[in-house]
């Protein structure tokens, strides 16, 4: 078997697009100048930066932040799903996917906080991925509830993160450069993209992006992915990237990853191939589960994989859907396991309960919240 193989690949990607790393990368201090993104700001007499973001990589890459400038950070807020504090700045706990209370208390806490700055402040703000449901502020006649039952209903109509987000703009105070809008400062954004090709449209909504402030993509999924080639390709005869933009439904995907494979597997003794992107799944039951889980169920009831190939399809934020796992192995051995737990894998397909299905199995891959977000990837390996 080689899932610990598998993870170790996962893993590799993950560190290219860790906090520290991204962090360090565009952030530095000498003196009295800050660098971001490559651009210089002088802190003139004894002035002071301010540092705000939101989303499922804020909280580490503010922890970096403060390791990077320390008390040259005057203050700010920083909104994400952990748990902890700051040293310099407020951190706020939201919630993700829904919106709730605490989305509408993290926006006012962004808003004002960025709504004091003057012209001669300069902040820097890091967004990423999950953002969209952590801040809200719905516009005025909407109440937060319907707010809610709207973004239930899109979160499970199958419709791509493009789409959802332009219908979450819409109906928002805070969202498509409307926060960006209440701004007098100076700053640069840094972004840990989530969207298929880095979209500033797309990503958490855009609430910086009214056109004013500079927009750095700092980590993407190609980054991740060509970390993960890099570590694998000296340990089998071929590894290729087949695509970073994998945007369809989880039954196309199906087909196109299944493609893929039959063709590396009628070609090369081993190989890696991997996939990047984010499948789309219409929720048709009450199980527990996630796109990454449903795609690995639907591979196998392709029957596209043999005794040397095994599979990991997986989010990087570490949850996918509803459950507590980030998503699923598969191998030659499941179609045993499956004959001696007397499982039905259409039943649980059927019923969007693909997490039920894996864990039952010892197949699901739980790595709890990692702490970034740069969309999925999907792992092949033959060795």
């Amino acid at each position: 078997m080689y899932r610990s193989e598998l993870k170790e690949i996962y893993f590799q990607a993950l560190d290219k697009i860790e906090a520290a790393s991204l962090i360090s990368n565009n952030i530095s201090v000498s003196g009295d100048i800050v660098t971001i993104a490559g651009n210089e700001y002088l802190l003139k007499n004894n002035s002071k930066c301010f540092v705000f973001g939101v989303g499922k990589a804020a909280y580490n890459m503010a922890k970096e932040c403060e390791i990077v400038l320390k008390d040259k950070i005057l203050g700010g807020v920083v909104v994400s799903t952990s748990v902890g504090k700051l040293s310099y700045l407020k951190h706020f706990t939201s919630t993700h996917p829904l919106v709730s209370e605490k989305s509408i208390e993290a926006a006012t806490l962004l808003i004002d906080g960025m709504s004091e700055l003057n012209e001669n402040d300069l902040f820097i703000f890091l967004l990423s991925g999950g953002a969209s449901a952590m801040i809200e502020k719905p516009i005025t006649g909407l109440t937060l509830d319907d707010f809610i039952k709207i973004s239930s209903a899109l979160l499970t109509s199958g419709i791509d993160i493009k789409a959802l987000n332009t219908v979450r703009k819409s109906i928002s105070d805070i969202k498509g450069g409307k926060l960006a809008n209440r701004i007098k400062a100076k700053g640069e954004v840094l972004v840990l993209s989530d969207v298929i090709g880095d979209d500033l449209d797309t990503i958490a909504s855009a609430p910086m992006n009214n056109g004013r402030f500079s927009h750095h993509i700092i980590g993407n999924n190609k980054i991740a992915l060509e970390q993960a080639k890099k570590y694998i390709s000296p340990k089998v005869e071929i590894a290729e990237i087949i695509t970073t933009t994998m945007e369809m439904d989880s039954v196309s995907a199906t087909d196109y990853i299944s493609n893929e494979i039959k063709k590396y597997d009628k070609n090369y003794e081993s190989f890696c191939i991997l996939f990047g992107g984010e499948t789309t799944t219409v929720v048709t039951g009450n199980g527990n589960g996630g796109r990454n889980q449903e795609l690995a169920l639907r591979l196998l009831l392709s029957n596209s994989l043999n005794e040397n190939i095994e599979v990991l399809c997986a989010g990087s934020d570490g949850v996918d859907g509803r459950s507590e796992a980030t998503g699923a192995f598969l191998d030659s051995e499941i179609l045993d396991k499956i004959k001696q737990a007397k499982l039905n894998p259409e039943t649980y397909l059927k019923n969007s309960d693909s997490n039920t299905f894996f864990k039952s199995l010892g197949y699901d891959f739980v790595t709890g919240i990692t702490g970034t977000n740069v969309m999925d990837f999907v792992i092949i390996l033959k060795k």
